[in-house]
């Protein structure tokens, strides 16, 4: 930016501009990608960086016969390209007038700045340029103010060439990221299409597209002077996930110009400079030099276009006022990240507390860290590598590189060749730095000419094999024989299916997969319903055993279950649903968990079709599609799917209070809990003399009664150290109320080590995320412990229930302000089925489908002491209208019944 009318004098070499805009990235580490150090989605951003310059290299045929000193020319078409999007770039003139410049000063002089057209009626310039609708709404954006052809080969001055001028339209889009804490971007409409007139410059999503060492190429209106481009000394200094720096002249007006790399392709939009003294200060740890030794004397910083995208991503979930301008930005980006994978940050969400529109950085570097809340998926057939050799360029390269295009974090390779695996994972680490580990389904696969695999990215995932249910042990291989034919008996499978259990390495939410091939099976849709079938009565099975997981199967043309057959696991609380790739062949069925699963959505590419998805559950990203990637590898593709957890944890369930607060409220995280660790001699001063030898339910909490009132004066000590005055104590009857509804039983009799839906240990289920709530010092939660140990943090957790706060919902601090409700408070068994509510996840969005919580008809129903079955009644809530609401109701009766006559 730059103040005042354009100037024609030269400027001095290394001239500071962009003065008040601050840089985003901490530059003293020049370390590619060091923002993301240890977080990233990739293994080794820094040897993926190296891998994908190599390859560009090697595809464009490149070789060096001689150099002088570095080598330091381009490709003869780069001329061609930086000469046509030379015509898209524009000088931005902000009028005098008073106008309030981006940190909120009235300026009575206006100022100059740099903007270029991305696609039809869109300009990108920074926030610093045009920082607001008003002062977009004042400014007009110059195209052709350069020096004419002509006049340059005849050296002719040109005091004002003639140029085309346009207006802006803020009020049909402007999306706008601020300079301090933000991406320092502004997208805004134009009135009319310049576009036509003058081309646009393609935005593409890519981190990889620029490795320190290389020029980049800066098209500008430095000082709001006649239209220049930065060749010489422009090297790339630093890349990481968010930004670049460069060594290129650069001056106040040049904010917002777009910088190339040496192929032509857009790469950052530039924002701020720094040089001298002012640089070394910031950034007294930086070796910033040029590749033949010398020092850096200025340096630049660009936001890179992938961030942005992702930035714009992130809108679009978070559903501002915005949101459909970023929405309709998108729409004019090309390609992927690959360091976020082919569907970028969809699904992804960061904690709230960052705000809303001033910490977009932190956002996009969160969103960037962010892939322990998912998990990438693909199934291919690569039947087609059959004799394919490892040299580059060949097709089991082209293969690996594919492979790290699309970034998953897990592949079954279907009919593939074998050895090739292994040739596929070595590229993978040598080329891409990338650490995959592989295993073959087929326990002969060397024997085989064609098998199935799995590789997957250690880093991300883990993956063990399952077995199926006994009962199925006979059935997969037994030979079928249709009725009335004369033709031998053959068995449906050759093998059993390959059941594994994945598992994240980052939330550890599990899921089944099953990698299926019908291919054998042909046109036999006999056997292609059988082996439906049986599929279908193995996995109710496994339910039936205990087994709630969800399950992925995929790999064949057709989806591997047919709908008819899955109906009847309808009965056991599953929703099945199925897409498939209608042109060229590939297809997965996912079987989800009403109670327990995982999994918030399913993102799928362009090219797939959801069939019997009567919730919307798969989510088709329409501008994502696969074939860019495989080019023309094979005449088939792979299906590639994201599973978007809901928690960070096993499995969304009502007990699961994990996934109740990542979803709904995206603030619970494990281990950061206040409270002080538990000592073992904490649990002796109330525990002694605690029964639980073949008592119900009722007798453990009379013969425990004394017990039990020292539990509670021990959790309710605790809360007030940590509370203060106001706490709210945990009561007797709350412990009766939850005893009742929550305690695990055996034979009609309590259960210490009882086992719980969710593979939850001890008497009473304690939440997979019993660290946040009781402290570091909580047990795990899915192993056996001490009954005592056991009582006490959950008694603990139910404390911390009532008086932490964890977010603002409809002017009340949940869940706190809950029990502060009029008619509740004060009201010891009102206040104990509010707790047990709280528990069974009433008051979670995610379990009315993603609809609102009806708050006040909630506590209004406690309040008038509402029946459960009947206060849910009519809502969206999961189990309305089921026997679990009945069930739950009665052991709410019994135990308030209980208590009462006990305390009278």
């Amino acid at each position: 930016m730059s103040e005042g009318d354009p100037s024609r004098t030269k400027p001095k070499k290394n001239q500071r501009g962009d003065s008040g805009v601050p840089f985003i990235s901490d530059w003293n580490s020049t370390k590619p990608f060091a923002d993301i150090e240890g977080n990233a989605s990739v293994d080794d951003p820094a040897r993926m960086l190296e891998g994908w310059q190599d390859r560009r290299v090697s595809d464009a045929g490149i070789t060096f016969e001689a150099e002088v000193e570095e080598w330091n020319t381009v490709p003869a078409a780069l001329l061609h390209l930086l000469a046509k999007h030379r015509r898209a770039v524009a000088r931005i003139v902000v009028p005098a007038g008073s106008l309030v410049d981006h940190r909120g000063v009235r300026q009575e002089t206006g100022w100059n700045g740099t903007g270029f057209l991305v696609g039809p009626n869109l300009l990108l310039t920074n926030h610093h340029v045009l920082n607001s609708p008003e002062v977009a709404a004042a400014s007009s954006i110059e195209f052709d103010f350069e020096w004419p052809a002509d006049n340059l080969f005849m050296d002719l001055a040109t005091p004002q060439p003639p140029t085309v001028r346009f207006k802006l339209d803020p009020t049909r889009l402007f999306v706008t990221s601020p300079a301090a804490g933000g991406l320092d971007f502004t997208f805004v409409w134009i009135s009319e299409d310049a576009s036509s007139q003058f081309g646009a410059v393609p935005m593409e999503r890519g981190s990889f597209m620029i490795r320190p060492g290389e020029p980049t190429f800066i098209i500008h209106h430095p000082e709001g002077r006649l239209k220049e481009v930065s060749l010489d000394d422009t090297e790339l200094l630093g890349i990481n996930a968010a930004c670049i720096l460069y060594a290129a002249d650069t001056r106040g007006g040049s904010s917002g110009a777009c910088v190339f790399n040496n192929r032509g392709k857009l790469i950052a939009l530039h924002h701020a400079s720094r040089e001298g003294d002012q640089l070394k200060a910031a950034y007294p740890d930086a070796l910033l030099e040029l590749s033949d030794g010398r020092a850096v004397t200025i340096a630049n910083e660009g936001i890179k276009i992938a961030a942005i995208a992702v930035d714009l991503e992130a809108r679009m979930s978070r559903g501002g006022t915005d949101a459909e301008s970023a929405a309709e930005v998108l729409r004019q980006v090309e390609g992927s990240d690959t360091l976020t994978g082919v569907f970028g940050g969809l699904g992804r969400s960061v904690d709230e507390r960052l705000g809303d529109g001033h910490l977009d950085h932190e956002r996009v570097l969160a969103i960037y860290q962010a892939s322990g809340q998912d998990i990438d998926v693909g199934f291919w057939n690569l039947h087609w590598l059959r004799g394919a050799d490892l040299e580059p360029g060949g097709k089991l390269h082209d293969t690996a590189t594919s492979i790290t295009d699309l970034n998953l974090d897990v592949w079954c390779l279907i009919e593939v060749p074998p050895g090739i695996v292994e040739g596929i994972v070595g590229m993978l680490k040598r080329e891409f730095g990338e650490e995959f580990q592989w295993q073959y389904v087929e326990e002969d696969a060397d024997r085989l000419q064609l098998a199935t695999a799995l590789i997957w990215r250690r880093s991300a995932v883990s993956i063990t094999g399952m077995p199926w249910p006994a009962m199925m042990e006979q059935v997969w291989t037994r030979s079928i024989r249709q009725a009335g034919s004369d033709a031998p008996g053959r068995p449906v499978f050759e093998a059993a299916p390959a059941m594994y259990r994945l598992r994240s390495a980052k939330s550890g939410a599990e899921i089944n997969l099953v990698p299926v091939n019908f291919r054998k099976l042909g046109s036999d849709e006999l056997r292609r319903r059988l082996a439906s079938k049986f599929l279908v009565h193995a996995i109710d099975g496994a339910i039936a055993s205990g087994d709630t997981h969800d399950w992925l199967l995929g790999g064949d043309f057709r989806p591997p279950l047919a709908r008819d057959d899955s109906r009847i696991l309808a009965d056991r609380k599953y929703q099945a649903m199925a897409a498939k790739d209608e042109v060229r062949g590939g297809a997965f069925s996912y079987l989800r968990s009403l109670e327990h699963s995982p999994v918030g959505r399913i993102f799928v590419t362009g090219d797939l079709s959801p069939i019997d998805d009567a919730e919307h559950f798969i989510e088709v990203v329409n501008d994502r599609t696969v074939d860019k990637y495989i080019k023309q590898l094979a005449d088939n593709r792979p299906v590639v799917l994201r599973l978007s957890l809901v928690s960070r944890k096993d499995a969304l369930a009502e007990d699961a209070i994990e996934a109740l607060f990542e979803t709904a409220l995206g603030t619970a995280r494990p281990g950061q809990g206040n409270a002080p660790r538990l000592e073992l001699s904490e649990i002796g001063q109330w525990s002694d003399g605690l029964r639980s030898d073949a008592l119900t339910k009722e007798q453990f909490l009379r013969v425990n009664t004394e017990t039990l009132s020292r539990l509670c004066a021990a959790v309710n000590q605790r809360l007030r150290n940590e509370y203060g005055t106001g706490v709210q104590s945990l009561t007797a009857a709350d412990l009766w109320v939850i005893v009742f509804a929550e305690a695990g039983l055996k034979d009609g009799l309590i259960d210490p080590d009882a086992r719980h839906s969710l593979g939850e240990r001890g008497l009473l289920p304690l939440p997979a995320n019993i660290r946040y709530w009781a402290g570091s010092g909580a047990p795990q939660w899915d192993q056996p412990m001490p009954l005592a140990t056991n009582l006490y943090h959950y008694a603990l957790y139910l404390g911390q229930l009532k008086n932490k706060g964890v977010k603002q919902v409809e002017g009340r601090m949940l869940y706190r302000d809950l029990f502060r409700e009029p008619h509740i408070s004060g009201v010891a068994e009102r206040g104990a089925k509010l707790l047990a509510g709280i528990v069974h996840g009433y008051f979670v969005k995610a379990n009315y489908g993603g609809g609102p919580v009806p708050f006040d008809h909630l506590l209004q129903a406690y309040s008038a002491d509402a029946p459960v079955d009947r206060m849910l009644a009519g809502t969206n809530y999961v189990h309305a209208g089921t026997s679990i609401l009945t069930n739950r109701e009665r052991n709410l009766q019994s135990a308030v019944a209980a208590y009462t006559a006990f305390a009278s």
